[in-house]
């Protein structure tokens, strides 16, 4: 009787796991093309059973990620594609950008999370370099890990879209 259990669980078991590798390999496809329309080669992998077991415990350390991936995969890659887009336009205000230095003044979580990481509305004061200085107000995203580097007070290099001063980029943590 117990060679009959167990050889319906072991067969349970490789029928999930057939199961779970043909989802991977439909999201995987899903996200490489959302990848490609960006301009990215991406190749998804199954994970091994060290990496799965690392993400646990990183999902353990971090809610929000955990949240993140318990969502169904479409809301996933949106949010995905949404941090993709954030990271894209930083990109393009650091290289192409007036550069600035800023402070920040205010620091509040929105209560908003984008592919588990937290967005943050960020008061900066803003010095550009004519010498000139205003106070805007941006969307800020950052991992729980680095958002004590985003403290108010803290001085940052910065990069300011000359054509529209409310776009800025925050960056490295000036001493």
């Amino acid at each position: 009787m117990f060679k009959k259990i167990r050889d319906k669980v072991n067969e349970a078991t490789q029928q999930g796991m057939a199961r779970g590798a043909q989802d991977f390999q439909r999201h995987a496809a899903q996200f490489q093309q959302a990848a490609a329309a960006q301009g990215h080669h991406i190749v998804p992998q199954l994970p091994t059973p060290q990496l799965a077991a690392q993400a646990y415990q990183n999902m353990q350390a971090d809610p929000a990620m955990a949240e993140f991936l318990a969502l169904p995969a479409d809301e996933q890659l949106r949010q995905q594609a949404e941090l993709q887009a954030y990271g894209t336009e930083l990109r393009r205000l650091y290289d192409t950008c007036e550069h600035a230095t800023l402070v920040i003044e205010a620091l509040e979580a929105t209560g908003r999370t984008i592919a588990g990481q937290a967005q943050y509305s960020a008061t900066l004061q803003v010095t550009v370099q004519s010498g000139s200085t205003y106070r805007t107000v941006i969307q800020l995203i950052a991992p729980l890990a680095t958002i004590q580097q985003y403290a108010p007070g803290t001085k940052h290099e910065a990069r300011v879209d000359p054509t529209d001063p409310a776009k800025v980029g925050v960056f490295g943590p000036i001493a």
